[in-house]
């Protein structure tokens, strides 16, 4: 009976604090990605409150690891210290008797944080990205007062002389002509912008305008009294992109988006073969140097690198997720080895070859498997290492 419930001692502490812990760390890490975004976009509080659920569950994928892994240290370095572990012993009990259930409890916890890793990047961040472009009036007015000039990634531009309540005064718009892509630049004696949110649009309402439109022609232009102009609200963000992310994608969909953009490179290899088939063919040998054939060369070549991204998507999330049982299967006996009653010590002390080994090990893994030189399945390097290292000391705990 009293290895039952000694265990049951063990695991009520461990599940106190690391609830505890799990709680203040991801209220920390939400707080802080909550002020990286109040200054960086310059977003309202009403846009806080709706980023918080999504900010959370991006700080709970970071934060079950460390606490899982600075419970099992808190508990275990201080029954060692106690001399509960040699207590045990001298009654003939195997301390691997206490140490179990918290084993199966550290793979327990895993497979709700594979989930959550999943979770997180293919509806957090693209929930995080929704409600700052849901923000964009907001954040576009907050930056033009405060730096009179608004840019981002893909050539949307405006410079303003200054803020006058929702007008913009004197403002000199750079974008591109949505028909022909041409770019195009636009003055005016006053602006004011506005969101469509039923269509996802950007609206400017322009006041007595003019411009130029920079084609072979260098049209000119004037708009007289009000006009408006939209755009699509996605190019307008500095969260524009063109397409999805590997990374924001769920695993659930990961094998269709493969089989997608494989068949959109193989359609692109075949065009690239016809026109190589044409150009020898009929002796147009200027066709093989044609920029166009370079440029598909160039889609082909972004396809694969996508394609490899996504295949190393489920072994990456996997990997992260079973972080959990990896830190508890080494801090364990690594806690019970140092027999210190100082939480922070041995936390620290247990999270030093984590820090040095684990990390650089799992971003070492990640940045070849990126450039298909390694396979996939070095993702798991890191946890692998941890498994040997918290083996080892396991059976130092054991024989002792």
């Amino acid at each position: 009976m009293f290895p039952g419930r000694f265990n049951r001692y063990i695991l009520w502490d461990v599940f106190k604090l690391f609830f505890l812990s799990a709680s203040a760390m991801t209220l920390v890490i939400s707080l802080g990605l909550v002020g990286q975004q109040l200054v960086r976009e310059g977003i309202g509080w009403f846009a806080v409150i709706k980023l918080l659920p999504y900010i959370s569950l991006i700080a709970l994928q970071f934060s079950l690891p460390a606490t899982l892994l600075f419970s099992v240290c808190c508990v275990y370095g201080r029954i060692s210290a106690d001399n509960e572990i040699v207590a045990l012993k001298s009654a003939g009990i195997s301390p691997f008797r206490i140490i179990r259930g918290m084993v199966f409890l550290a793979l327990m916890v895993s497979f709700p944080s594979v989930w959550i890793n999943d979770l997180a990047v293919s509806w957090g961040r693209p929930g995080m990205e929704q409600v700052l472009l849901r923000s964009f009036e907001e954040i576009v007015y907050g930056t033009l007062r405060t730096r009179r000039s608004y840019e981002n990634d893909q050539g949307f531009t405006i410079h303003v002389l200054e803020v006058r309540d929702r007008w913009l005064i004197q403002p000199t718009i750079f974008l591109f002509n949505q028909q022909t892509g041409d770019p195009m630049t636009i003055n005016a004696e006053k602006a004011k912008i506005s969101i469509d949110t039923e269509n996802d649009q950007l609206v400017i309402e322009l006041v007595n305008s003019y411009g130029e439109i920079n084609d072979q022609s260098s049209t000119r232009f004037e708009m007289p009294g009000t006009e408006r102009i939209t755009m699509p609200l996605n190019q307008a963000s500095k969260k524009a992109k063109t397409i999805q992310s590997a990374s924001e994608i769920s695993m659930r969909d990961i094998p269709k988006e493969i089989m997608s953009q494989t068949a959109a490179n193989d359609r692109m290899r075949e065009a690239m073969a016809v026109q190589v088939a044409v150009g020898l063919g009929l002796g147009r040998y200027a066709q093989l140097y044609d920029p166009k054939l370079h440029n598909m060369q160039g889609l082909v070549d972004e396809g694969q690198r996508r394609v490899i991204k996504l295949s190393l998507e489920p072994y990456r999330r996997w990997a992260l997720g079973f972080s959990c049982f990896f830190f508890v299967w080494m801090g364990v006996p690594m806690s019970i080895l140092i027999r210190s009653a100082d939480y922070a010590w041995t936390f620290g002390l247990c999270f030093v070859p984590i820090l040095l080994i684990y990390y650089p090990l799992f971003g070492l893994a990640l940045d070849r498997a990126k450039d298909g030189s390694w396979p996939p399945a070095t993702l798991w390097l890191g946890n692998v290492v941890l498994l040997i290292l918290g083996t080892l000391l396991m059976r130092r705990v054991l024989r002792q």
